[in-house]
């Protein structure tokens, strides 16, 4: 009897068919659980490949008792069957140890803002999907270029319903987009489209096109995996209606990603033109100004289309908010308010995810009440857990408010949930610079060094963060080595000028820039190099070179910048137009700045105009600025402004003679404020001296030329220090470094007058 005859007679190939068929139902049966009833795929897997592991002892089992009859147990099947049976149990511990073979649902407890107490089911982070969605491309006439972004935004705002997936458009993330140069965040290359999409950390990303003929819309969707490139699923749907077009492209689009269809099912999918407004044209007149204000920063090319949206409908949710946005950033807070408000009343219309969003400015910017816009951003996290959004807002909520531990937690639970946010690396470790952890700022620097040996902006922060605590050599050799993967990178050559601006090289580094700027047409390289020279002519007390250039540095940010944070940047630097010898420009430039930005932030800008008014020496003035700016820091919880509001109150108490407050306001700066700055150094050893404790001024300003060895203010410090314990020969010393910074200083620059009677007595 052949092998054949006898597998035959012992019924091996039956019994073994039989439980194939039985084993293909099993996995048929539960993959209809998987996609009804939410089950874990990895259950599925389990099965499925614990079915085929078994397939040796089924065969043994088999030919044991397949024939008819009593069959005795031989030796063989006594070591096949506890053999792989253990095999099978090591093999599917070690494959599917830690993953979860439940339900891809989870139930949790979540507390409103108002203080109400919620189950809601959510999916499982593991189990959610991450989708960037690119800009369509026109197949059709270009008279419809215009349906690109809106078909994009349109289908994002009817996916987004669905606490499964996470979609982000190109509008989305309009940084990522500016630095890649691709204007209006529009791609063509595949190549590059996967590039984004991975280092977004963004699993899925879609390309599509649209066309329209004969009144009828094509839309072609195609579904890549990021990690291979590969297409996932293409599609091809047609409606004579874009509104429609996308309610059908949504479950199109999410059925592809393998979302549960019982979850499709139940879950709301309010049709997309419920959710912003049934006129079309309203819609791509907000589509417009998103577009405007996002990718182009033309803000007020963004007002008018926004108005016009509004117009047409007034209960326009979405609108609504981003007309709050733009006439916030606009200075035009009347509008805004209507605006914020107008967008709650029609809450009901978003999904829930932008809702939370317009809720939080909500309760933070028009009601003031900070606890409720925590409680959204707390409810946001816990029920999107994989959005990084509310993390974020709760970083800035905490850093406004001095909250630096609160800040670091916030940070880093947005790094774990999206590792593409490698620029909070640096947030991060300049949070535990100020904290004096030093070891933990350096080692998330390094790391991501090691992570991205080829990107040089790992480099760049490394190099600053020995730059800032003194260790400038460190800093040069990373730089050194960062121009050996990039040497044509400006960043580099604008950092390295920094260190030699640091080692008092003004006239050289002077000469570098203005060459590098007459030949720089790219605005966000100019605004680059124009703080350089800021910088530059600030040190030297050069005002008519710093007026010039801080116009200019205005205008360049101004193009790329959102206007209102320009403006308030730009508030808290004119007073140093004031220091360098001209205080009515300064001032006259800040009620400028204060006025366009309206109240209440426009009151922010007496901050600066109290500094300048301190350097004057009109103290009252000086202190009234202060309590303007007072109420709104205090509104706000504007908690980031109380560093520079104790440095103000130190120079105001320094001009009025009364030495021990200017000690106690200056050490408060220094020791709060965000930014590590050799002047809250300067400011405080000053303040000592006068103050008659020389020891202490002596320390804190050597600390000061530590980070910065050539700051001529800190040199003219040490010189009257030394003069006062009667060293004249290290008083020159120092006092010579000053001078030859300052010798084209402005003939108000009183430090450098200081310095001029300070070299007379010391003849």
């Amino acid at each position: 009897m052949n092998l054949f005859q006898e597998l035959r007679q012992r019924r091996v190939p039956q019994i073994v068919s039989a439980y194939l068929v039985a084993g293909w139902g099993a996995i048929q049966f539960l993959e209809f659980l998987e996609s009804r009833m939410a089950v874990s795929p990895n259950l599925v897997n389990l099965v499925g490949l614990a079915l085929l592991l078994l397939l040796p002892t089924v065969v043994t089992m088999a030919w044991i008792h397949g024939r008819p009859g009593r069959d005795s147990w031989g030796s063989v099947p006594k070591v096949v069957l506890p053999a792989n049976l253990v095999a099978v149990a090591v093999l599917l511990v070690f494959l599917f140890n830690g993953r979860d073979l439940g339900a891809v649902t989870e139930t949790i407890e979540v507390l409103d803002e108002n203080g109400t107490i919620t189950e809601r089911v959510i999916p499982k982070s593991e189990y959610r999907r991450r989708l960037l969605i690119f800009y369509p491309e026109n197949a059709g006439l270009p008279e419809d270029d215009w349906a690109r972004e809106m078909v994009a935004v349109l289908l994002a705002m009817d996916i987004s319903q669905d606490v499964f997936v996470d979609v982000v458009v190109p509008a989305s993330m309009a940084t990522v987009f500016s630095n890649a140069d691709l204007e209006g965040g529009h791609v063509s290359s595949r190549a590059l489209q996967r590039k984004i999409a991975r280092e977004s950390h963004r699993p899925f990303f879609m390309t599509s096109t649209i066309a329209h003929q004969d009144g009828v819309w094509t839309l072609t969707t195609v579904l890549h995996e990021s990690k291979s490139g590969q297409e996932a699923a293409r599609r091809t749907i047609e409606s004579n209606d874009l509104f429609t077009l996308a309610d059908i492209a949504s479950r199109q689009v999410r059925q592809d990603l393998g979302i549960p269809s019982a979850h499709l099912e139940a879950s709301q999918d309010l049709p997309v033109a419920e959710m912003l407004s049934t006129d079309l044209e309203a819609v791509k007149s907000h589509v417009r100004g998103l577009v405007l204000a996002v990718h182009y920063n033309d803000w007020a090319g963004a007002a008018e289309e926004i108005e016009d949206a509004v117009t047409r409908d007034p209960d326009f949710s979405m609108a609504q908010f981003l007309r709050f946005a733009i006439n916030q950033t606009l200075g035009q807070n009347e509008k805004a308010s209507l605006a914020i408000n107008a967008a709650m009343k029609s809450l009901y219309r978003l999904p829930e995810r932008s809702g939370f969003l317009v809720k939080y400015q909500y309760y933070y910017g028009e009601k003031q009440e900070a606890d409720k816009a925590m409680a959204v951003l707390q409810m946001w996290s816990q029920l999107y857990p994989n959005d990084i959004e509310p993390h974020l807002h709760m970083a800035t909520y905490y850093t406004i408010r001095q909250d630096l531990p609160k800040t670091v937690v916030a940070y880093e639970r947005a790094l774990d949930i999206d590792p593409s946010q490698v620029h909070l690396f640096e947030r991060l470790a300049s949070l535990h610079n100020q904290m004096g952890h030093f070891e933990q700022a350096e080692s998330y620097l390094q790391h991501y060094v090691d992570l991205f040996p080829t990107d040089t902006e790992g480099y760049e922060d490394l190099a600053a963060f020995y730059s800032l605590n003194g260790h400038l050599q460190q800093a040069r050799d990373v730089l050194n080595k960062a121009q050996l993967v990039d040497p044509e990178k400006l960043d580099l050559t604008l950092r390295l000028i920094d260190l030699d601006t640091k080692l008092g090289q003004y006239a050289e580094c002077q000469l570098v820039l203005d060459a590098l700027l007459a030949n720089e047409k790219n605005t966000r390289d100019r605004s680059q190099i124009l703080a350089r020279q800021l910088a530059l002519a600030r040190l030297q007390g050069k005002a008519d070179e710093l007026s010039r250039v801080m116009e200019l540095y205005y205008s360049a940010l101004s193009e790329i910048r959102n206007p209102m944070q320009v403006d308030l940047t730009f508030s808290m630097m004119w007073p140093v137009v004031s220091e360098a010898g001209n205080p009515q420009l300064a001032l006259e430039r800040i009620q400028q700045l204060g006025t366009k930005l309206g109240d209440p932030y426009g009151k922010l800008t007496s901050v600066g105009r109290a500094w300048a008014l301190a350097e004057l020496g009109q103290t009252e003035a000086a202190r009234a600025a202060l309590v303007e700016a007072d109420e709104v820091i205090t509104a706000f919880k504007f908690e980031v402004y109380r560093p520079s509001m104790a440095q103000v109150n130190g120079m105001i108490a320094e001009a009025d003679g009364d030495f021990d407050l200017a000690v106690e306001q200056f050490r408060i700066a220094r020791d709060t404020a965000q930014q590590d700055d050799p002047m809250y150094d300067v400011r405080l050893g000053r303040a000592l001296r006068l103050q008659g404790e020389s020891a202490e001024a002596l320390t804190v300003l050597e600390a000061a030329l530590v980070a910065e060895p050539a700051r001529p203010r800190a040199h003219l410090e040490l010189a009257q220090v030394a003069h006062e314990k009667g060293q004249a020969a290290k008083a020159r010393e120092h006092l010579e470094i000053a001078q030859k910074a300052w010798s084209a200083a402005h003939p108000g620059f009183l430090p450098a007058q200081e310095a001029r009677e300070l070299a007379l007595r010391l003849k």
